[in-house]
């Protein structure tokens, strides 16, 4: 009897010694799965080539192009029409192991008609590919975007690697050369360009951020926008004036510095900036008026099927500079008229942006959204007629109250 059970005892030891055993094969087994799997779809950094910037020109077919003429892509249907120039980051294996002349960046072009072919024709130029989902920016010559620019995005838009968060630009010679040149920054010139837009609240003069989902959406509601223009040279670059689109996606024509502010109040996304005016005592001499909390309150009225507008601006500041030395800043009557001047400096703006764009029937404002939202059935009745007819007869009465808080840390 001691015996069976002995033996039984050691019969149970032994299948859970292997159950054990087969529990601790299949855990390293999972294990071994997760290591070896991590990198089935490795690729070194090295050799991806990720594009930071697109430039779009048209061909210049009197310039030469070599023996071989390596820009052209091979179609089987289309013309020689456009010049892609993408933008690639030069890595550097070592500290201080790049020379001084081997440039931040690589650039590689190609002609062709199709913007798919001329992008994966690069393939045959580099050992890299070029990999899309880090893109920054995308610049287009002003000599294209006014032919229109719908159909050259088609394919960033098809493609699921391109991020919706692209900028989007237009500069009136070149884009290519806003890539090539060589600008006073350490970083590739696409990347230097999109950290400057950072700055948009604090210059007001140049046009809010613009990508490339912002213009999908646009291109399929059917409606005008507007696009930040760069400039470049002698190593400095420039965010100034808007382009303005309308609805086939073509450029016809841009916004000054000046009245690019203006657009930005219409549209209540100016957040402050420095503004002159001349001085109440002596006009020689200039007030700067330092922009901190705006408010703007924008309404829609439709009478008899004309279209009227109204808009309301409170804007509080400091006075952040007076060229007029020895003068008593805190007088009631010297802070009104400072007060009564910048308003009506702000009043001009708003009525040359306004007045612009009525002329060149592009609602880039996005006026019609308020109509939309506040007068949804007259909008349905009036909407195709809207940039063409509606919005150039449109009125817009301007209130702008300005309020001088303090005159900064001196009297």
């Amino acid at each position: 009897m001691a015996i069976a059970v002995m033996a039984g005892l050691a019969a149970e030891t032994e299948r859970k010694s292997m159950l054990k055993g087969r529990l601790l094969a299949l855990l390293l087994l999972c294990l071994l799965c997760i290591i070896t799997t991590g990198c089935w779809d490795r690729k070194e950094i090295e050799t991806r080539g990720f594009v930071l910037g697109i430039a779009v020109d048209y061909v210049t077919m009197p310039e030469s192009k070599g023996k071989y003429d390596l820009p052209k892509v091979v179609q089987e249907h289309g013309r020689r029409k456009y010049r892609v120039t993408l933008e690639m980051p030069r890595f550097s294996k070592a500290e201080g192991e790049k020379s001084a002349d081997s440039g931040n960046h690589y650039i590689f072009s190609g002609e062709g008609e199709s913007l798919m072919e001329i992008v994966r024709s690069i393939n045959a130029k580099t050992y890299f590919s070029p990999f899309l989902e880090d893109t920054q920016i995308m610049i287009f010559s002003e000599e294209v975007a006014r032919d229109g620019i719908g159909d050259l995005l088609d394919f960033f838009l098809r493609n699921p690697g391109m991020r919706r968060q692209v900028k989007l630009f237009v500069t009136p010679g070149r884009a290519e050369d806003v890539l090539k040149g060589k600008l006073n920054f350490e970083e590739a010139n696409s990347i230097a360009i999109s950290k400057t837009m950072r700055n948009v609240n604090i210059a007001p003069n140049f046009a809010s951020v613009i990508n490339l989902g912002n213009v999908s959406k646009a291109i399929r509601e059917k409606r005008s926008f507007a696009m930040a223009e760069v400039l470049q040279e002698n190593g400095e670059i420039k965010l100034t004036q808007a382009a303005l689109f309308n609805k086939e996606t073509k450029m016809v024509g841009v916004l000054s510095e000046y009245e690019v502010v203006g657009s930005k109040i219409i549209r209540k996304i100016l957040k402050g900036g420095a503004f002159s005016v001349p001085n109440p005592a002596n006009e020689e001499k200039l007030i700067i008026f330092d922009l901190l909390e705006p408010v703007v309150k924008v309404n829609s009225f439709v009478d008899n099927d004309r279209v009227r507008f109204s808009l309301e601006g409170e804007f509080a500041g400091i006075l952040g500079e007076n060229t007029e030395i020895q003068q008593d800043v805190l007088k009631p009557d010297f802070l009104s008229a400072v007060e009564q001047a910048v308003a009506d400096e702000f009043t001009k703006m708003i009525q040359a942006s306004f007045a612009r764009q009525q002329a060149l029937k592009v609602d880039t404002v996005m006026l019609g959204d308020l109509v939309y939202r506040q007068h949804p059935h007259y909008w349905d009745k009036i909407k195709d007629r809207w940039d063409e007819e509606i919005f150039p007869a449109a009125t817009l009465d301007i209130k702008i109250r300005v309020i001088v808080r303090r005159p900064g840390m001196t009297r």
